[in-house]
């Protein structure tokens, strides 16, 4: 079944970019909302770690100090 949808010219025309030649408007209307889902699955991570931040700060010195020491090797 199909469903006419209305767009502005510039939502149009940034479909039409993403789309390419070799895909269909429905085709590239799907991948950006799998896209999206994508994203949003990703976000639910978001500040999981803070109850570990000193542990966090230490790697990270660790890692810039390692950093320091290699640079000077070059």
């Amino acid at each position: 079944m199909t469903k006419p949808v209305t767009l502005s010219d510039a939502a149009y025309e940034a479909l039409t970019k993403v789309k390419g030649k070799d895909m269909s408007f429905s085709d590239a209307v799907l991948m950006l909302v799998e896209k999206s889902k994508q994203k949003r699955d990703f976000q639910r991570f978001a500040g999981m770690l803070k109850s570990q931040a000193p542990e966090l700060e230490k790697f990270k010195e660790e890692i810039e100090g390692d950093r320091t020491r290699n640079v000077g090797k070059m």
